[in-house]
């Protein structure tokens, strides 16, 4: 057997993917803290709800991505939303924790990576319910 050091072209694409979904969380929800204090447009509710929609399709992808295409992420992803809120941590702050420990555990944190991605998915979801009266701090 030949052991390659180089990145299939596959894992490259969902490396990138990935990272690209980092990227454009940390900017949605640190848009929803800073926005209203530089004085530009907060995201709409819609906007909110269809990113977390898409989140919560990210985190399905990883899940297959590890081999487990039937987990309950969204399930898993709001039990441990809950959790971190019962210790009086807002749904931004939540959202923040959870985009944090997917960014450190990555791709190969598999499962726990899709778990933490809907975890922000929940995060901006209840942002998006609870419209002009966001908390954003």
């Amino acid at each position: 057997m030949t052991i390659s050091t180089v990145p299939s072209p596959a894992h490259d694409h969902n490396q990138q993917t990935f990272e690209t979904c980092i990227a454009l969380a940390l900017q949605l929800v640190a848009s929803i803290e800073l926005a209203p204090a530089v004085g530009d447009p907060v995201p709409t509710s819609e906007h909110l709800l269809d990113f977390a929609r898409q989140l919560d399709r990210h985190a399905d992808d990883l899940a297959r991505l590890a081999g487990q295409p039937h987990a309950n992420i969204a399930g898993q992803g709001w039990a441990q939303y809950q959790q971190v809120r019962g210790g009086g941590t807002t749904p931004l702050q939540t959202a923040y924790y959870g985009l944090h420990t997917a960014a450190y555990l990555g791709l190969g944190g598999g499962l726990a990576t899709a778990v933490m991605l809907s975890v922000v998915a929940c995060g901006v979801r209840e942002l998006a319910l609870t419209g002009p009266e966001r908390t954003y701090h």
